[in-house]
């Protein structure tokens, strides 16, 4: 992003060229493909099934070490996970991008950029799946999230931290990236909804997904898996309908299940046939509903990827 004298605020306008024209010389020989210059806001389902084939097309060509994907921070983090679920090639695939405009002071979009190379080069950085880099710090792509709308550091893995350091200017990891899910690329899904529970609200947006015909409801839960006794009902229509639901929590760490025995708490949404997605938000689960969806026949058949 940079501001322009033609309109009011910072816009998509920087290319390969520019980004080269300020990377460090002589450490790596790379070559800058552009896919699309719009802001992750902007990014339609299509786009991103094409970005995806076009990743894992370049990732498997031999001369290729590794691929590295500048990204808009706000949707950053379901792309970098969708990666992670379809390609399972072991070079490395490190998505990052920028907090800051590239006319503002201490713009720190060449400082990710460098470190994601350098992750994307390095062997330490092989069979660890899609990594994000950001704010010198490596993070696996399932646990990665977006924590902070505009700081510098503003990504953060909240239930395992990061997995490496780029601080010395050469990639370190303290950990290696744990059993990895995968699931075909078929096609994604649609509708699928993303619905948040708060105190006291109603089940009118749960309602309309239902009868709007959603192939899909993902539920940010309350605590470790906890709806308002009013939502029951329509959770049970939607399960006779064949619609799958998938509980996560609206924490931001944690698991799911719980030893409660009131109405709405867990035991109710595990008899209701509900699946659970622990350790995902609700944007990662919707992407691995949507994914998970277009893989099978049956819609019920998902549980597979839920169990």
């Amino acid at each position: 992003m940079k501001r322009g004298p033609m309109v009011g605020g910072a816009v998509p306008s920087l290319k390969g060229q520019d980004f080269l024209s300020l990377l460090p010389r002589n450490e790596y020989q790379v070559v800058f493909e552009e896919f699309a210059n719009l802001p992750s806001s902007h990014l339609t389902t299509p786009m991103i099934m094409e970005l995806i084939r076009r990743v894992e097309a370049r990732v498997q060509l031999p001369d290729v070490a590794g691929v590295v994907l500048t990204h808009g921070t706000d949707t950053l983090e379901e792309t970098a996970y969708l990666l992670d679920l379809t390609i399972s090639a072991s070079k490395p695939i490190v998505v990052t991008g920028a907090m800051r405009t590239a006319n503002a002071v201490g713009y720190d979009g060449i400082a990710n950029l460098a470190a994601a190379i350098r992750i994307a080069g390095s062997e330490a950085a092989q069979d660890q799946g899609v990594l994000v880099a950001f704010n010198e710090q490596i993070f696996a792509a399932a646990q990665v999230q977006k924590v902070h709308s505009q700081a510098l550091g503003a990504f953060a893995a909240p239930s395992g931290g990061p997995v490496g350091s780029t601080a010395s200017g050469v990639p370190v990891f303290f950990q290696r990236v744990g059993q990895r899910e995968s699931i075909a690329l078929n096609r994604l899904e649609e509708p699928v909804d993303l619905l948040v529970v708060t105190q006291g609200c109603d089940d009118r947006l749960l309602r309309a997904s239902i009868e709007s015909g959603a192939r899909g409801i993902v539920i940010e839960a309350l605590g470790s898996g906890r709806v308002p006794p009013w939502w029951l009902p329509l959770i049970q229509n939607a399960r006779a309908r064949g619609i799958p639901v998938v509980i996560t929590s609206r924490a931001a760490a944690g698991d799911l299940g719980d030893e409660y025995g009131y109405v709405g708490a867990y035991h109710d949404l595990r008899r209701l046939g509900c699946l659970f997605a622990p350790g995902l938000n609700g944007p990662k689960a919707r992407v691995k509903l949507m994914l998970a969806l277009g893989a099978v026949k049956v819609a019920d058949d998902v549980r597979h990827y839920f169990a």
